[in-house]
């Protein structure tokens, strides 16, 4: 009886979760392998923590901080992983995204209803369908969608005062995902509104939170490594990372504007509507704030789009609730409405397809990453970065040179790494780096224009070289003492 009510009382929220897994699952199997880059790297690492448990060093790239001081600062999330490590780590990769990504649409439905707003189950499509950057981003088995449901659990649990609801959702985040931090940041800044509107200070607000991402810190199999590489990936990695990394690099305006025409429309009008009723309501203010705050860091790194998106949708649709009950009395317009939504859903998912295809390169390494099984165990190999994630998934049994974040090889040697970038970049230092700078035993060279340059460094310098491995996209080489 108590299942039977509980579905009925929650029936709504369960035909979203199943419609938009069934659409996400779709997408999600247009290609066969992992989409993206990171996930690669991820269901490895559940992979390894199943058999070994949690690895506590990190001897995979040599050329790295991690190599010096590692530590899992979102070990959470492969934690997560684990179980679907038994479906085969390629499917269990992609059931993970579908999973992760439909509980997040979900629960912002969910939270959507909770705040009465009308029309949740458009608005919730709008956030969806809002993008088809973002909307690739949901295909990735990453931890952005747990990280966006966490932060509206966080929301819901404020807007309660359900404080003990706060501090485990604070700990649990913080051993998911560094963004915790933004956590944080928005409950300060919810805090402090509430002082200001109420002339209350609610202390509980922020102890409550900040206990629980400190004791998450403390009570974490990698302390206190694991203190030192979160200030590093914060202060030293993120804000300087855009040098290197194109997810946190800025958007040109052409990029942020064709994104993104669907949110600035959503929040210019809403920002009209708002500034025309003067006297605003504390949640309005606060979604306000918070959305013009990840608009900021948005136009500054685009990994903020994950973001901007669902406070952008959330503040919209309670400055708009108004407008959209009005709906309900005018049918016509409302079915206008849906038709139009659905018409810009249908161009995003043909969009998306062709986005998905056009930047699903790494598996065709497949057939020289298997080869690498080949190569010596421990041996040291030079890669160009981007190709770590996908290399290591298929034999983490070697030494590769760059990978996870190019800034961690920045910190690590500065002047190396400049020589490296500066081949890349089709710059000949005077001398072959793969021999002299690095000491590989091998070098891995992709036949597609991220490694056009490196190509060149390695004809220029092909005495030091042999040939083991080439096919039409990779060529593998040993290097001569």
């Amino acid at each position: 009886m108590r299942q039977n009510s509980f579905l009925r009382r929650n029936k709504q929220i369960m035909l979203v979760f199943v419609f938009l897994l069934l659409v996400i699952s779709i997408m999600q199997f247009r290609v066969s392998e992992i989409i993206g880059f990171d996930g690669w790297l991820h269901i490895k690492s559940a992979d390894m923590i199943r058999d070994k448990g949690f690895v506590k060093e990190f001897p995979y790239i040599s050329e790295s901080i991690l190599s010096e001081n590692y530590a899992d600062i979102q070990f959470m999330f492969r934690v997560l992983l684990i179980p679907f490590t038994f479906l085969g780590l390629t499917n269990g990769a992609k059931v993970a995204s579908i999973l992760f990504s439909s509980l997040c649409f979900a629960f912002f439905f969910w939270y959507l209803k909770k705040k009465d707003i009308h029309l949740p189950l458009l608005w919730t499509s709008i956030y969806a369908v809002s993008s088809v950057n973002l909307m690739y981003r949901f295909l990735l088995p990453r931890a952005m969608p747990l990280a966006v449901l966490s932060l509206i659990l966080t929301f819901y649990f404020m807007e309660k005062r359900m404080y003990k609801s706060l501090l485990l959702s604070s700990l649990l985040f913080a051993w998911l995902y560094h963004g915790f931090v933004f956590q944080l940041v928005a409950i300060s800044m919810y805090f402090i509104l509430n002082l200001f509107i109420n002339k209350k200070i609610e202390p509980k607000l922020l102890i409550y939170p900040f206990t629980g991402a400190i004791l998450a810190i403390i009570i974490n199999p990698y302390f206190p490594n694991n203190l030192s590489l979160l200030y590093t990936q914060l202060f030293k990695v993120n804000l300087i990372g855009n040098l290197f990394n194109q997810e946190w690099r800025s958007w040109n305006l052409r990029e942020l504007l064709m994104f993104n025409y669907l949110l600035f429309s959503l929040l210019i009008a809403s920002f009209i509507v708002t500034v025309k009723r003067m006297k605003l309501k504390k949640n309005t203010l606060f979604f306000l704030v918070i959305t013009i705050l990840s608009l900021i860091a948005m136009i500054k790194t685009r990994r903020m789009h994950e973001y901007f998106a669902p406070f952008t949708v959330i503040f919209a649709s309670i400055s708009l609730n108004d407008y959209t009950a009005k709906l309900k009395e005018r049918k016509a317009l409302k079915v206008a409405l849906i038709i139009l939504v659905a018409l810009i859903a249908i161009f995003s998912l043909v969009k998306l397809d062709t986005y998905t295809k056009n930047n699903h390169i790494l598996p065709w390494y497949k057939e020289g990453a298997e080869f690498t099984k080949e190569i010596p165990k421990g041996s040291k190999v030079f890669i160009n970065g981007y190709t770590f994630n996908y290399l290591f998934f298929h034999n983490p049994d070697l030494r590769y040179t760059h990978g996870i974040d190019l800034t961690y090889s920045f910190l690590h040697d500065k002047n190396k790494f400049s020589r490296y970038m500066s081949v890349l970049q089709g710059n000949d230092p005077g001398f072959n780096i793969i021999k002299q700078d690095y000491n590989a035993d091998y070098a891995i060279v992709g036949k597609i224009k991220q490694d056009i340059k490196l190509f060149d460094h390695v004809v220029k310098y092909k005495e030091d070289f042999e040939l083991v491995y080439e096919d039409e996209s990779v060529g593998i080489l040993k290097v001569r003492r």
